[in-house]
């Protein structure tokens, strides 16, 4: 399967190209050549912004500014100008449209939710190069303040530590820029989507070398379910100061405080399976109203330093320290709901959360030759200190809710039960060396080397347990590698073969008081890049096989056993840029299969054996394509797409699917002076699907969503 995968993706690419280089053949004769003038920063930087869809650049496969073309691993880049023409409103929804990921599982519940190739990474989120928060699954980050977002695909212990074997995701922050910018936009839609935005970036002195930007947002908006709404506010203030052409300092703030009803899952029963009552309603809300509220606070504060020495060696050092609150309660189904059920049992769950985060990363640099190879090394030491307060972690249970004729005039909640296992804290201290050495030699073979060693140490309080359980501690130490062979060829075309590593330390009482060893990751990948010459447009397809081992489960008596397997492998194929001057265009699509391949040995555990995990789709497909218009009218553009997500196992032992689904979206663009003017709808035709279910809970997919945007530009 994958050798004709690969033989098909590699056709349908060279396909492309061929179609691409005879555009370009036939337009560059009739064209001025463009003249373009950048500065050195704009050059060596892979944090500023840049024109069109197709990055050529990023920092996250390899922390250098290494070229995509030259990296022998899968990453896309999605940018601010991609995000905005398609009208994203959330890191999920930015992330729909990149081959290996599938983003928005649960809903709109409030939260990031998305697997890269199969596996959950939204708890392993990193912010300008660096880990975020223990409990980040539990947040949602403003995608407005993002200049654009890496994504990694398979494991990247080698560079960043613990991690999920799927790949990481890198929200880069908007930071000042050489060229001025004022911008004010609002925005109004449907469900009441308010926003009101605003961005400035210029100098502070006449040498320019001290330079602002202030980015912030405030949005508003209801929802399809009954009494759910959401608030944000984001604000995020940065300077850069070059201290002299070898020298800069960038300081990174931001805040962010968000309000919101969280939407939770529905009965399979009466929405993908059948239901003598019909068809559960999808505005049909499981919470006692005026009752669940969350909210959630997140403040970033660091800086980045830069220093070279020479041609040759640099040194970089990045610091963050970061807050994470959160506290509130949601109203979740509790409970079988068979086929002929109405009435839903029902719980109120109640989260209070505080976490304290300090991050460091310093890196050392340097190129040099031996021989008739060329050297990129980069020797690297980071830290991760983390300190989450579980200060409130239970439930309350509610009265039952028939689901089909809602009335919660009486319903009552019952007195706050604590969860003892959960409540407590989590204390996480992570030291890394890493050492990596990206080689090249005659013309056009690219070898990336690297090794990291990680010591961890791990603490659990559980203050309310008797057992020895209440205060568990884990000292793992991992050895993390990685080695990747890239050839460029001068037409383009790079083919590579890569292996990666990744590991996660596991925390929990075992029978024998023995230490939990570590979950790892392992992946095999080989794929084929393409890059036009102008650099406007660019290919991929790979296919991987990547292997977690020492996943865990609770026995029978409580205690903690590792046993599990779990084995991923696909095929991914993406284009992404300009077809013409004037047709941009981003086309994915992704095979996933697959399947737990060693389970526990109790009875619910064996049954999952062979079976595909959950929330994972075989197939995804998705385009998204804008037209310049602007022959037939000054300032016209349009776009168009479509999203493709396949069946998925709707539980652990696939006794049912959650059915596929298609949506549509569209925008149009206008721009005259220095307004810009857009509307953006998704789920054009308002279908109804459920995007995901974990057992007993589906969730239903976004509604359709019309969201028009003004924006000015003063400069």
């Amino acid at each position: 399967m994958f050798k004709q995968a690969l033989l098909v993706g590699s056709c349908a690419c060279a396909q492309l190209v061929i179609g691409v280089s005879t555009a370009e053949e036939a337009t560059g004769q009739d064209q001025l050549p463009e003249i373009s003038v950048k500065t050195q920063r704009d050059e060596q930087s892979t944090t500023t912004p840049f024109k069109g869809y197709k990055a050529s650049t990023a920092q996250t496969a390899t922390k250098t500014n290494a070229k995509l073309i030259e990296t022998p691993q899968s990453i896309t880049v999605v940018g601010s100008e991609q995000i905005r023409d398609q009208g994203a409103q959330s890191v999920t929804e930015a992330l729909r449209s990149v081959a290996g990921v599938d983003a928005g599982q649960y809903g709109r519940r409030g939260q990031d939710d998305f697997t890269i190739r199969g596996f959950t990474q939204s708890e392993f989120v990193l912010r300008d190069g660096m880990r975020m928060f223990l409990d980040q699954a539990w947040g949602q980050t403003e995608v407005f303040g993002l200049e654009r977002i890496e994504v990694l695909k398979g494991p990247a212990s080698v560079l960043y530590g613990q991690s999920a074997p799927g790949g990481l995701v890198n929200l880069v922050s908007k930071r000042p820029t050489d060229k001025p910018i004022a911008q004010i936009g609002l925005g109004y839609g449907n469900y009441q989507q308010k926003q009101l935005s605003a961005d400035f970036s210029d100098s502070l002195n006449e040498s320019g070398s001290v330079r602002y930007r202030l980015v912030a947002i405030s949005s508003a908006s209801d929802d399809q379910v009954d009494y759910a709404d959401r608030q944000r506010t984001y604000i995020a203030p940065s300077l850069t100061w070059d201290i002299s052409d070898k020298t800069s300092l960038t300081l990174l703030s931001s805040y962010q405080k968000s309000q919101y009803v969280s939407i939770r899952g529905l009965p399979a029963a009466g929405t993908v399976l059948p239901n003598a009552n019909g068809r559960i309603s999808f505005s049909r809300y499981v919470g006692i109203p005026g009752m669940d509220k969350i909210t959630t606070e997140q403040t970033l504060l660091g800086y980045e330093l830069t220093h070279v020495f020479n041609d040759n060696i640099k040194f970089k050092q990045n610091v963050r320290y970061s807050t994470f609150n959160f506290d509130g309660s949601w109203g979740i189904g509790n409970g079988n709901f068979s086929s002929t059920s109405t009435n839903w049992g029902r719980r109120s769950q109640i989260r209070q959360i505080d976490e304290q985060s300090l991050a460091t990363d310093n890196q050392l640099s340097t190129q040099f030759q031996t021989a008739a190879i060329h050297h990129d090394v980069l020797l690297g030491f980071d830290s991760l200190h983390t300190n989450s307060g579980r200060d409130r972690f239970g439930y309350r249970n509610l009265s039952s809710l028939n689901l089909y004729n809602p009335n919660n005039s009486n319903a009552t909640a019952g007195t706050f039960i604590r969860n003892n296992e959960n409540q407590g804290s989590n204390e996480l201290s992570q030291y890394g060396f890493y050492l990596q050495d990206h080689l090249k030699f005659a013309e056009g073979w690219n070898l990336v080397l690297g090794l990291r060693r990680d010591e961890t140490s791990l603490v659990q309080k559980r203050p309310f347990l008797t057992t020895a359980a209440s205060r568990s501690k884990t000292n793992p130490g991992a050895t993390s590698g990685r080695a990747g062979l890239l050839y460029e060829f001068s037409s383009g075309f790079a083919p590579y073969i890569s292996y990666t590593e990744s590991f996660m330390p596991e925390i929990g009482p075992t029978e024998d008081g023995s230490q939990l060893k570590p979950i790892t990751g392992k992946q095999k990948e080989a794929g084929i890049k393409y890059e036009s010459p102008n650099k406007r447009f660019g290919a991929n397809v790979a296919i991987y096989d990547i292997r977690m081992e020492n996943a865990t489960y609770t026995d029978n008596n409580g205690f903690t056993v590792q046993v599990g397997e779990q084995r991923n492998r696909g095929f991914e194929f993406d284009i992404t840029g300009k077809l013409t001057d004037k047709f941009n265009i981003v086309a994915t699509y992704t095979y996933i299969d697959a399947e737990i391949t060693k389970a526990g040995p109790r009875l619910a555990d064996q049954a999952t054996l062979g079976k595909r995990p959950i929330l994972i789709p075989k197939n995804i497909a998705n385009i998204w394509a804008t037209y310049d218009l602007t022959s037939w009218l000054p300032g016209l553009s349009i776009g168009a797409g479509a999203r493709y997500n396949g069946e998925k196992a709707g539980d652990a032992t696939n006794t049912y699917t959650v059915p596929d689904y298609t949506v549509f979206d569209a925008a149009i663009y206008y721009h005259t002076g220095p307004w810009r003017f857009a509307l953006n709808g998704r789920n054009l035709s308002d279908k109804q699907y459920i995007s995901g279910c974990n057992g007993n809970a589906c969730y239903p997919g976004d509604p359709r969503m019309v969201m028009f945007t003004a924006n000015y530009n003063f400069k």
